[in-house]
């Protein structure tokens, strides 16, 4: 892989509340993957990122630091087909407490133009957060074309200009199901951040596709907003939602969509990590570990 930008974020083949209960599942380390329940999306993730190392372990004072939620239909928070703007506005609020010379929100709309932030609460959750801009992808002067290197199938893809430019990339997908590939999670998310997604579902095996995505879109830290998920007929819904008040953490987009993947009936079926073909093909392309007992999980309440 071949290092693009300045610090962390890969191109190539790309204060927790007073009181918490923390268990360790597998002892010893920083842990692969951080598993937080609770009710407050600020609180939840501060805890998430404490047991991470802190959020000055992926933010340094000056970085450029681009936020990719899922914003990209019109529809409002219940729904669960967006991240949840509570969820995005903590972690903007915490990368601008790190120093970030610029924290700047980008999206690529399926519903184009501002009506899908604006719906999905964003744009006024953002209001309260000021220093923090809003990129909407568009034409193909907003893009870069990159080679992959060791592709299954998708040999260049178009990239977000202002991600290949970043210090740091932090995805923020949303938990929810998805009618094509089971699920959209991480790997999904980078999606909106590509010029031409059609090809992905006309020109392409599309789990293949996600997993040679992977290969250039690789965030320096991936936070799962998991306090409700879309459950059926995603990825836009309407939908079946359950509110599980979770935020799953880390620092691999494979490895937190593989336990993502456990922690609902997405499509009403319970579904290993390797049930799901993109995150089998990005584990057998050793884009990240996909075996969950293999992980370091540390769960937290809050």
């Amino acid at each position: 892989m071949t290092q693009l930008t300045r610090r962390g974020f890969i191109v190539g083949s790309v204060a927790l509340a007073a009181s918490f209960r923390s268990n360790l599942l597998l002892a010893g380390g920083e842990p692969d993957i951080v598993d937080v329940k609770g009710t407050s999306h600020a609180a939840m993730v501060d805890a998430a990122l404490k047991e991470l190392g802190g959020i000055g372990k992926f933010v340094k004072k000056g970085d450029y630091v681009v936020l990719k939620p899922n914003a990209s239909f019109a529809n409002p928070p219940d729904w669960a087909t967006t991240t949840h703007p509570q969820t995005v506005v903590a972690v903007a609020r915490q990368c601008l407490k790190a120093g970030a010379k610029q924290v700047l929100v980008v999206e690529f709309p399926v519903n184009k133009g501002k009506k899908p932030l604006d719906r999905c609460g964003l744009t006024g959750a953002l209001k309260a957060v000021p220093g923090v801009e809003v990129e909407l992808l568009g034409g193909k002067q907003d893009f870069r074309e990159v080679k992959i290197k060791n592709a299954f199938t998708l040999k260049t893809v178009e990239v977000s200009k202002a991600v290949l430019s970043a210090d740091v990339l932090i995805s923020i997908p949303n938990a929810k199901h998805h009618g094509n590939t089971d699920v959209s999670l991480g790997m999904k998310n980078a999606m909106g951040l590509i010029f031409d997604r059609r090809v992905f579902h006309t020109g392409h095996n599309i789990h293949k596709a996600l997993a040679d995505l992977t290969r250039v879109i690789q965030p320096n830290l991936t936070i799962l907003d998991a306090t409700r998920a879309l459950l059926t007929k995603g990825p836009r819904g309407p939908g079946d939602t359950v509110k599980l008040g979770r935020i799953v953490a880390g620092r691999n987009v494979v490895s937190v969509d593989a336990y993502g993947v456990t922690l609902a009936r997405f499509g009403n079926k319970t579904m290993k990590p390797t049930d799901v073909a993109h995150i089998l093909q990005a584990g057998r392309a050793g884009l990240g570990q996909i075996d969950i007992d293999k992980f370091k999980v540390r769960k937290v309440e809050v």
